[in-house]
């Protein structure tokens, strides 16, 4: 019988695999990522596990950050460990974008939304170029990103779905799943500004269920800001729960 523990470690074995870094360097238990300095999930010591021995760590972390031109950055979860966070905090490090991990049975999830899609929608099982363009558009990123997405979304090795929903050929919404040991993350979920508050959200989420359930998914899990008060309500009408929190701390240049 798997506990609450087991979960949130299967979670946080899960969740980088559908965000993969460009550079992976471990330490201890720990692994340094860098992805060209964008997205934190990405650029960040995910400091799962026990300190690492070594008593320089701190120095070696900030090393590495420093080689690559970045800010040290490092993922606190409730895995971590207890005196990190502290510690970082005595030496500078600043808290920053606080997340849920929300979790729901993928049956749940469709329980409370139509199943029927709205709009047209195309599955895509790589991210083209057209559709990175429009993910970057849509969030009202910079096109310095495109090499970092590109990559996190190509380097990603388990099944996984990108969305597009549109409206006489106009995109309206984008998102994405990738599906492991029966788990979906659900990524990116972005309504164009002129179509929102129009359920477009529900139906993206909708879909991307039903894509990981086609691939033998039992639940869905994501990451939420906890200060993104409408996504969090949305998500915990359609049946998601928060089962854990993390948080970011980062040692400003």
């Amino acid at each position: 019988m798997h506990t609450k523990t087991d979960t949130l470690r299967l979670l946080e074995q899960l969740a980088p695999n559908a965000w993969p870094a460009h550079t992976n360097e471990k330490l201890g238990d720990w692994t340094m990522r860098y992805t060209f300095g964008y997205t934190k999930r990405a650029n960040s010591v995910h400091a799962v596990g026990s300190l690492p021995l070594d008593p320089n760590w701190l120095q070696k972390v900030e090393n590495f950050y420093e080689s690559k031109n970045a800010s040290s950055c490092f993922h606190i979860s409730q895995l971590s460990p207890a005196p990190l966070d502290e510690t970082l905090a005595l030496k500078g490090y600043q808290k920053i974008d606080e997340c849920f991990t929300m979790m729901a049975a993928c049956e749940d999830v469709l329980q409370n939304v139509k199943l029927d899609i709205q709009y047209d929608a195309d599955y895509l099982s790589e991210a083209t170029s057209a559709w990175v363009h429009e993910f970057l558009t849509l969030e009202d990123f910079s096109i310095d990103r495109f090499d970092a997405y590109t990559h996190i979304f190509s380097s990603i090795h388990a099944p996984k779905t990108f969305l597009r929903l549109s409206s006489n050929k106009e995109t309206v919404g984008l998102g994405s799943v990738v599906v492991e040991q029966g788990y979906g993350c659900i990524s990116n979920v972005i309504v164009d500004a002129k179509h929102r508050r129009k359920g477009i959200a529900k139906e993206l989420v909708s879909a991307l269920v039903q894509c990981a359930q086609r691939q033998e998914a039992d639940y869905v899990y994501l990451q939420v800001v906890k200060g993104n008060q409408p996504a969090v309500d949305l998500y915990e009408k359609l049946g998601f729960k928060a089962v854990s929190s993390h948080h970011y701390r980062i040692l400003k240049k």
